[in-house]
């Protein structure tokens, strides 16, 4: 009973001295990052204009910082990712990209596509971005932050930036404003918010953006809402697109396109919701007025079960196809019945930019700044399949709204004006 008894407090204090161990080495690690991060914030809040630099005609060097690589073929606005990285590689800046998670393979495409003129650093999370920035944080004149994830990683890093702080220079790319198209999207699947909780949630999307030195915006619309929360200048970045000089004319063509990725359910994909209501809504409609000779051609990853379900000799499903321009020749009409979304629609953009004229939602045509001859417009399932019909059938019609489209996308998404804007951007925050 003895040896019992002396096991037991053996065991006890063996237990203790864990648990001792365990707390010790616990305070250790965040006495450790504490002492990490006051460095590290003594390190990026240094006075830029104060710093001599070896050599005058040295290139600016600025990070990004995304959710993911700048891979077109990721759609969600990484094709605009991939032109401000070739934009800033173009203009003679030393450029950084951080995604915060990355494959082996999307490295090595990527490294390839820029032939090794951006240095692409893996995905590792937060704490990979932690420690990037306590390596080299003093090498970067600015932070590109583009989308909500991003952005909160480096505020965990640095902590929050505000007037508060003398941080560096941080461009915070807004991408899309996710809350209004939040706001459609309840109201289309019975969960409407108020107008209270609608402003709620817009000023929480956007406090952590508070005190960064500029925001960039995919559109006017998403300008005027981030300008009406933050007070911090905004520039509108939108999609840059190359008008091609000569497409098919109507003769020839046929059948109608949708391009998006389809990997969701309807109440959370926009792109989905968009495709079974053109095919529940307005293709009987459509048939009604123009006949069923016409075919549905659909293009992007496909992983939602309510879409593979509408396969039919007229719904024709291709998947991701890297070069559309076969699908724009062939097609006679491209159209985006969205319903909700955010951003702009960089898909309606490229295919006006095409030369295939477009049938859009009102919505889309808003976000756009577009009018009624540069995008057709159709305000639900009967005017929708009306106006697809009108320049289905109507040569006249169709090469009207096939210039109006060419005509807006050379006045608002040249690459030049792209490359103008993002110039701008950098002026005003990096020191003269």
């Amino acid at each position: 009973m003895r040896q019992t008894h002396q096991g037991q407090r053996s065991s006890t204090r063996a237990d203790l001295r864990a648990v001792l161990i365990g707390a010790a080495r616990r305070l250790r690690a965040v006495i450790v990052d504490g002492v990490k991060d006051f460095l590290l914030k003594l390190r990026l809040t240094f006075d830029r204009a104060s710093r001599q630099r070896a050599d005058a005609t040295d290139a600016w060097h600025i990070l990004m910082i995304d959710n993911l690589l700048p891979d077109p073929l990721f759609g969600a606005g990484y094709p605009r990712a991939s032109a401000i990285v070739h934009s800033l590689v173009k203009g003679g800046y030393k450029v950084d990209f951080y995604p915060m998670e990355s494959t082996p393979d999307d490295l090595l495409r990527m490294n390839r596509a820029f032939a090794g003129a951006v240095r692409f650093h893996r995905g590792e999370g937060a704490r990979g971005l932690r420690r990037l920035l306590w390596r080299e944080g003093d090498r970067f004149e600015t932070l590109f932050v583009s989308r909500p994830t991003p952005m909160k990683a480096l505020i965990e890093a640095l902590g929050q930036p505000s007037g508060d702080h003398d941080f560096r220079s941080v461009i915070y790319d807004a991408e899309a404003v996710l809350s209004p198209r939040e706001v459609r999207r309840r109201a289309l699947f019975g969960l409407a918010w108020s107008e209270a909780e609608y402003q709620a949630a817009l000023a929480a999307e956007l406090s952590f953006a508070r005190g960064v030195q500029a925001v960039t915006a995919v559109g006017h619309g998403d300008a005027d809402v981030i300008g009406s929360v933050l007070d911090v200048p905004v520039f509108v970045l939108p999609h840059p697109v190359t008008v091609r000089p000569a497409s098919p004319d109507f003769p020839g063509r046929q059948d109608i396109l949708f391009v998006g990725r389809l990997t969701e359910a309807a109440s959370q994909s926009p792109n989905v919701d968009s495709v079974q209501w053109f095919t529940r809504e307005v293709m009987p409609q459509l048939d009604h007025l123009i006949g069923t000779k016409y075919r549905f051609h659909i293009v992007g990853r496909v992983e939602a079960p309510e879409i593979i379900a509408l396969t039919s000799d007229r719904v024709i499903l291709h998947g991701v196809v890297e070069d559309l321009q076969p699908l724009y020749d062939r097609c006679r009409l491209f159209v985006a019945p969205t319903r909700y979304a955010a951003g702009i629609p960089l898909k309606v953009v490229e295919a006006m930019g095409e030369g295939i004229p477009c049938v859009a939602t009102p919505l889309l045509a808003q976000q756009l700044a577009a009018d009624d001859i540069e995008l057709t417009t159709g305000d639900g399932a009967t005017d929708f399949a009306e106006q697809c019909a009108r320049l289905y059938t109507d040569v006249v019609a169709w090469r009207i709204a096939r210039d109006g489209g060419i005509a807006h996308v050379r006045r608002t998404c040249s690459p030049a004006a792209f490359d103008r804007v993002l110039v701008n951007v950098l002026d005003h925050v990096l020191p003269a």
